[in-house]
């Protein structure tokens, strides 16, 4: 339930695009827009029951959006539509399949810079169960064109060593950031961190302090100097402050500092650049919409309803 925003394009503050949960069970959530100020609402899409539609994802010209549908019992998979709601088109390849593991797994999906193409985590293979926890035998990060036809893989996961996920790509295009989670497998095991590499795959290195067990909603600043992350990835967003860090690993720095007991959500710097909107914890636990100053200054209620509302992305005007 902690996906993530992905990444803010420069220009002019436009709508918010976020999550809501439409029911009190938490089993079926749609994509929702609104102003900035928290007004007009606006739902774009219209799941079936048992669906959930996340991680939503402006094209830089504001012209779509991106995100991922989870059917139960099937594979996630990747879908464009229009901010007003129509022309809802898949990317993902149809499957047929409602068998484990027959589908190719598409997930948090995030548009390049050229608004032509999006690079997205493809899971495949079979699941690997350890104590406490599982993992996909393949978790690759694959850039595709909205053909939906031209696809290539970028990063080849270790087989069984860990996700590969929440990918960002910074304004100019040239370089990735994403999340790195892990498994049994893997030095350190269940280790969570953020890792950098260029958009061919190579230069590989990871960013920030595997003692932050750094991830959940990784943006790059639309002016390129800075990577927002959540700290304590897997802890459910209690314990978790949101930080900046420098692409190249200087200057990282704390931005919120919330009590241990505040859940924290996913986030998206906003596309001038001077704020950050996030999901935060409020009434009945449940995640309201808030906005803050990049400097940790002035933390604003935009979005406070007795709902679910998180992985917002702030889009241009």
């Amino acid at each position: 339930m902690t996906v993530p925003a992905a990444a803010t394009p420069p220009g002019d503050n436009g709508r918010i695009a976020y999550k809501v949960y439409l029911d009190a069970d938490l089993s079926t959530s749609a994509i929702f827009t609104m102003r900035s100020d928290g007004s007009r609402p606006r739902q774009i899409t219209f799941p079936d029951a048992g669906t959930q539609d996340d991680q939503p994802d402006w094209s830089p010209d504001g012209s779509l959006i991106a995100f991922q549908r989870c059917a139960p019992d099937t594979s996630c998979a990747i879908y464009t539509v229009r901010p007003d709601g129509t022309r809802l088109h898949r990317l993902s390849a149809p499957c047929d399949s409602n068998e484990p593991g027959q589908c190719e797994d598409e997930s948090t999906v995030a548009f390049l810079p050229d608004g032509h193409r999006v690079v997205f985590t493809r899971a495949t293979g079979s699941v690997r169960e350890f104590p406490d926890t599982a993992f996909i035998e393949h978790s690759d990060i694959v850039i595709r064109d909205l053909s939906g036809r031209h696809a290539r893989v970028v990063l080849r996961g270790r087989p069984f060593a860990g996700d590969n996920e929440q990918m960002v790509v910074s304004p100019d295009g040239r370089h990735i950031a994403f999340q790195r989670h892990n498994s049994p497998l893997a030095d350190p095991a269940g280790g969570i961190a953020i890792f950098v590499m260029r958009s061919d795959g190579t230069h590989l290195q990871r960013l920030t302090p595997w003692s932050l067990r750094a991830g959940i909603s990784p943006d790059w600043s639309p002016d390129g100097r800075w990577i927002l992350f959540r700290s304590n990835a897997d802890g459910g967003g209690i314990d978790s402050q949101f930080y900046v860090i420098r692409p190249d690993g200087r200057g990282l720095r704390a931005v919120t500092a919330v009590g241990a007991d505040t859940k924290l959500y996913s986030a998206s710097f906003s596309p001038d650049g001077r704020q950050i909107v996030y999901g935060r914890g409020g009434v009945n636990d449940l995640p309201d919409l808030y906005t803050v100053r990049t400097d940790g200054s002035r933390s604003v209620p935009v979005s406070v309803t007795p709902g679910w509302e998180s992985s917002p992305d702030w889009g241009p005007r």
